[in-house]
């Protein structure tokens, strides 16, 4: 046994010896496979996924630490009960929406932001070996840096916790200025009833970046939104319509319409009848009486073999 803490709850963990958990942990940061996905928006997403080993590291860190680090309410996306529905819920009686995101959110979560994490909001503090050795199990070494990735374990829960000290600081000036504040990882929404002040808005997010010691974070600029009941008010993939409710939006019923049309003619693949099942899913927890609509025009029938396929294959 070595005298860490931490490489010692691991080693019990994993069923292997402090020494193997030490080659992990040192090799940790240079694991990672790259590849990339499509993007919606046009482009390709950047996925960095740990090897197996770093994941059983990360599984057993995120149980026996992570789990234990604060997390703001505003924070609307990977924990418990979270969901964009809950998400778009939060607005749905107000006016005027800004919209606003980050510039590579977790690949600006460094090394050095988390070690100072842990050292001010682990509830038991590490030694500043161990502390060390927990941030490196959580980050990709690349181009000299060490840094979060999308497609590791523990980038979101991390991603969320270190961002306790800006959602604070923000939450407080939505407060006082009536605002409602939410943040579902890098895209942040603030909305209010009060015509006139959305321009504050972008000033006091500047200021709380100023504030924070960690994370250095940009605000992507280009993807900085102002709407109001006049716009189509979309709010991570749902749509609040001018009576407040939460509707999956024209654009997504056609789609989900097509698909059934497609479906029933035999010309649906596999991998799209999967996609059905989850759009039909979704739209039964955001907007169900459009699913209602589709039972009358497609039958019930149809809807329910879809679903029940979905089931079948769980």
């Amino acid at each position: 046994m070595t005298n860490s803490p931490l490489v010692n709850i691991c080693a019990d963990a994993l069923h292997i010896s402090t020494s193997q958990v030490m080659r992990l942990i040192l090799r940790a940061p240079h694991t990672y496979k790259v590849y990339s996905i499509p993007k919606k928006s046009g482009g390709r997403r950047v996925i960095a996924q740990p090897a197996k080993e770093t994941k059983y590291l990360q599984d057993v860190i995120i149980k026996g630490y992570l789990n234990s680090l604060p997390m703001h309410e505003a924070a609307s996306a990977y924990k418990v009960g979270s969901s964009i529905k809950k998400n778009a819920n939060a607005h749905k009686h107000n006016k005027y929406f800004v919209k606003l995101d980050f510039k590579r959110f977790f690949e600006s979560i460094t090394l050095d932001d988390l070690i100072t994490h842990f050292e001010k909001y682990l509830p038991t503090p590490l030694s500043k070996e161990d502390t060390v050795y927990l941030a490196r199990i959580c980050c990709r070494s690349s181009d000299g840096r060490a840094a979060l990735t999308i497609g590791s374990p523990a980038s979101p829960i991390l991603s969320n916790t270190v961002m306790y000290d800006f959602d604070k600081i923000i939450e407080s000036w939505s407060l006082q200025n009536g605002f409602t504040y939410t943040r579902y990882a890098d895209d942040l929404t603030l909305s209010t009833s009060i015509p006139g002040v959305s321009a504050q808005v972008i000033p006091a997010v500047l200021n709380a970046l100023e504030k924070i010691e960690y994370p250095k974070l940009l605000l992507n600029n280009e993807k900085t939104v102002f709407l109001s009941k006049k716009n189509n008010r979309n709010i991570t993939g749902i749509v609040i319509n001018n009576e407040g409710r939460l509707s999956l939006g024209r654009e997504k019923k056609r789609l989900i319409s097509a698909m059934i049309h497609h479906y029933q003619q035999g010309n649906l693949s596999e991998d799209n009848q999967l996609k059905l099942q989850g759009l039909i899913g979704f739209a039964l927890d955001v907007e169900p009486i459009f699913v209602s609509r589709l039972n009358a025009k497609y039958g019930r029938d149809v809807i329910s073999k879809i679903l029940q396929r979905k089931q079948s294959n769980q």
